[in-house]
């Protein structure tokens, strides 16, 4: 009896995706979110795919190299105020390296879109970030239920701006 009811609740328990299982189903889920909310044709998509994907290579590294220097053990009671001037200048750099980036690439993605799809391309970023963060306040993972019916569904929040 032991057996049989350990055996049923292993298969009832659902398998947690690794880590690279959950990126690459995120990653399809983007692909398939922005190209859908950006109505890119076939031939749009080809064009815009590898520059995005490269734009997003860059950012993470980027965002990789800040998180890094943010772990690191910060104490402002012991530092001084000299190097908490240098701390503060790297995040602002930091950050400024993140805006060239973004102009960089979108200027680069204006020649394979239309302008009106690029600008719509900040927004619905945005829209894809709430989404996914959505699902995990659900309790649910990325590509869990790719034909989630509230996926079209989606409301910007209040205040956002968008």
């Amino acid at each position: 009896m032991c057996l049989v009811l350990a055996a049923v609740t292993v298969n009832g328990q659902e398998k947690r995706p690794s880590f690279e299982e959950a990126m690459g189903r995120m990653q399809a889920e983007r692909v398939s979110f922005l190209t859908e909310k950006l109505d890119l044709s076939v031939e749009e998509a080809q064009k815009f795919w590898p520059v995005y994907n490269e734009y997003q290579k860059k950012r993470e590294d980027l965002i990789r190299g800040r998180r890094e220097k943010m772990q690191q053990p910060f104490k402002p009671e012991e530092a001084t105020d000299q190097d908490l001037d240098l701390m503060l200048n790297d995040l602002l750099d930091q950050e400024f390296k993140l805006a060239q980036l973004k102009k960089e690439y979108f200027l680069k993605i204006r020649e394979v879109l239309p302008v009106r799809k690029v600008l719509t391309l900040h927004r619905v970023e945005q829209e894809f970030l709430n989404f996914m963060l959505n699902r995990i306040r659900e309790g649910r993972h990325p590509g869990d239920n790719p034909k989630d019916p509230e996926r079209g569904q989606f409301k910007n929040p209040p205040g956002s701006g968008y």
